[in-house]
This record gives structure tokens, C-alpha cells and sequence, in this order.
């Protein structure tokens, strides 16, 4: 099997790796020149971390939106002077799509998802390089670059006009539907759909990940 020696750089010595073509990853060998074995940097802790974050933070946005609009009720019964001063009760749809507190909550899921699509563009390339150099398999990098693509479809193509329809809706009385709601309701049925696309790439990358570092590793290289 091929090897590559290392570069003498900085005073320090030659060293040689081998690539193991069957598991995608370098294993260090020694030379039968008495090279020393090259340095490994483990990168999988960091990369492991950061699909932690990536994944822990799609469950905690989602839980916030979904609790943004869907949360009235706990929130009266909590606090009964935000009720009265409300303007609607929790089972009047129309009045609550169309009053203030609404709108609010519209407005700040529409930001919330606007800073966390960026931050999933930074952590995608992150986690794309990082695993590349710590010999992620290729499965799981397709994976996430797929991941990373559609973060970026749901941002840049799918999430202006979700926002300008969203807020052409804002205080407008559901009952008559307004004329733009079918629009809006079809935008957001497809960026639900790729959302949830993204998220199950990136779970099964992270499995598929998981289980290449819990398998025990043949430190002579494949044979």
C-alpha cells in the first residue's frame, strides 16, 4: 500500500504515513527507515461537539417557535393581566392572528430563524472541513454537505418571500382568508418540508459518525 512521507519541516524529522484505502482514514506506520511516526490531530471530539450543537440547537429553536404561537394559553394562565390586556381569548383564532401579541411572536421567529440559518451556513462549513481532516467517511460528508445546501436553499431562496408574505398578513383578520395566505401557506409547507429533510441528514450523518468512532481501530493499518 502506497505511503506518504511526511515533510521535514521547522527542524523536525521525515516521518510516513499509509493510507488505508478501505476505511478512507490515514494510519500511521513506522518506516523500515526508522522515520518517526508522523502527529495526528484528533479532530473528532471537536466535530462531535459541533454536530451537538447543530442538532441541539434545531430541537431548541424548534421548540421555541412552536411555543411562540402555540403557548397563549400557558401564558394567560401564568400571568392573568397579559389575558386582559390581550384584546382576545386563546380559542378566538381570528382575533388572535390579527392582534399585537401575534404579530410579535411572528416577528421574532422570523429573526430567530434568520440568525440560526447563519449560524447553521458557519457550523456546516466548519463541520464539512473539519471532518474531511479528521477522515470522516465519505457517506456521512455527502450527508452533511446535502445538510449545508439546504440550509442554504431554506435561507436564500425559500425564506424572502416566507417573510414578505408573512408580514403582508400581519394584522389582517383571517376570516375572509386574505388573498395572499394561500401563497404564504405553500412557502411555508415547503420550507417545513426541507427543514425536515436537512434535520434527518443530520441525524443520520451524526449516527453514521457516532458509529465509525465507537469501532475499534487496527492501529497496523488494513491489511
Amino acid at each position: 500500500m502506497p505511503a506518504i512521507l511526511g515533510i521535514h519541516r521547522a527542524g523536525m524529522p521525515f516521518c510516513r504515513w499509509n493510507q488505508n484505502a478501505r476505511s478512507g482514514r490515514l494510519s500511521m506506520l513506522n518506516s523500515s527507515f526508522g522515520f518517526p511516526p508522523c502527529p495526528v490531530m484528533k479532530l473528532s471530539p471537536l466535530l462531535h461537539f459541533l454536530l451537538g450543537i447543530w442538532l441541539g440547537g434545531s430541537l431548541i429553536l424548534g421548540a421555541v417557535v412552536a411555543y411562540d404561537f402555540s403557548g397563549f394559553d400557558d401564558l394567560f394562565a401564568r400571568n392573568p393581566k397579559l389575558q386582559a390586556h390581550a384584546g382576545f381569548t386563546p380559542d378566538d383564532v381570528d382575533a388572535k392572528k390579527s392582534s399585537l401579541l401575534w404579530v410579535h411572536s411572528s416577528e421574532l421567529n422570523r429573526v430567530f430563524f434568520e440568525v440560526w440559518n447563519r449560524t447553521q451556513l458557519v457550523l456546516g462549513a466548519l463541520i464539512l472541513v473539519i471532518g474531511a481532516r479528521s477522515g470522516a467517511g465519505r457517506l456521512p460528508l455527502v450527508l452533511l454537505g446535502a445538510a449545508t445546501a439546504l440550509v442554504g436553499l431554506g435561507h436564500f431562496v425559500l425564506e424572502p418571500p416566507l417573510v414578505d408574505l408573512g408580514r403582508q398578513l400581519d394584522f389582517l383578520p383571517r376570516d375572509p382568508p386574505p388573498p395572499m395566505m394561500e401563497d404564504f401557506q405553500r412557502y411555508h409547507g415547503i420550507y417545513f418540508a426541507v427543514e425536515s429533510l436537512r434535520f434527518g441528514l443530520l441525524v443520520v450523518a451524526t449516527v453514521l459518525l457516532l458509529v465509525s468512532a465507537m469501532r475499534p481501530r487496527n492501529p497496523e493499518g488494513a491489511k
